[in-house]
């Protein structure tokens, strides 16, 4: 990374936390350990079956990926992963710790600490955590926990954090979906339905929308009262819905959930 953008990525971390009180945690010393090969193609296939779909499938992988490497932070991190998409959030926020304790200093696995920290309601602990993965020079993706801390601000309705967050992750990456869809959500929130379609159109050139953001786009649509652009988005949705229902597997009516 060139020294400005390091320079800005720096100043990033440690605005994170506007508004907070807590500075960042020491950095651990130290070489990182590095997944083993055996583990490693657990790990990928745990997160090729989570993509699908199997999360059953996708937790026996990553079980496979502690058992051959208990050092491995990835590996927990993919265990707990897994966990959460079978709803053992308890269960999993174990794995994430562990993973932290292995690796105290990295970004992915601050950011996935601070996700669940968040899921679990502790904001100020997740906003925390993703203020400390924003602070490591060698995480790839600062934009994501930028994002991520943006939505976990905006989901306790701290608005002007969730706004810094969002438009700091974009000023690093202006196509980052997840701060767009946020700030149209913001906006949306706010009641400035043009600055929300703004923010929403921007999202959608990127990719196509999620069921969560078509949802989104039919109510900024409504109140700004363009009925063609807000039926044209219930017909997406529909579509989207049909997809998923022709695609999902016939549900065991004798199996139970966990």
């Amino acid at each position: 990374m060139r020294r400005p953008d390091r320079l800005l990525h720096l100043l990033l971390a440690a605005l994170v936390l506007a508004g907070c009180a807590s500075a960042p945690a020491p950095r651990a010393a130290g070489t990182p350990h590095h997944t083993s090969p055996i583990a490693q193609r657990s790990i990928n296939a745990a997160q090729a079956l989570l993509e699908r779909g199997d999360a059953a499938g996708a937790l026996v992988e990553a079980e496979l990926a502690v058992k051959s490497d208990s050092r491995s932070a990835q590996a927990r991190v993919m265990r707990g992963t897994a966990l959460e998409a079978l709803g053992r959030g308890l269960e999993a926020g174990d794995d994430y710790k562990q993973a932290l304790r292995l690796s105290p200093a990295s970004g992915p696995v601050l950011n996935a600490y601070g996700a669940w920290l968040c899921r679990a309601g502790r904001t100020d602990e997740a906003l925390k955590a993703f203020s400390d993965a924003v602070a490591d020079e060698a995480y790839r993706q600062p934009t994501q926990a930028l994002a991520n801390a943006g939505s976990c601000a905006s989901e306790a309705g701290r608005d002007e954090q969730a706004e810094f967050n969002f438009r700091a992750a974009l000023t690093l990456a202006p196509q980052q979906a997840q701060a767009l869809s946020g700030m149209a959500r913001l906006e949306h929130r706010r009641g400035d339905a043009l600055k929300a379609r703004a923010f929403l159109q921007r999202r959608e050139a990127v990719a196509p929308l999620t069921a969560p953001e078509l949802a989104l786009a039919i109510e900024i649509e409504t109140a700004a009262g363009d009925a063609r652009a807000a039926a044209r988005y219930r017909n997406q949705l529909a579509t989207l819905a049909a997809e998923v229902e022709a695609s999902s597997p016939p549900s065991d009516t004798g199996s139970s959930k966990q």
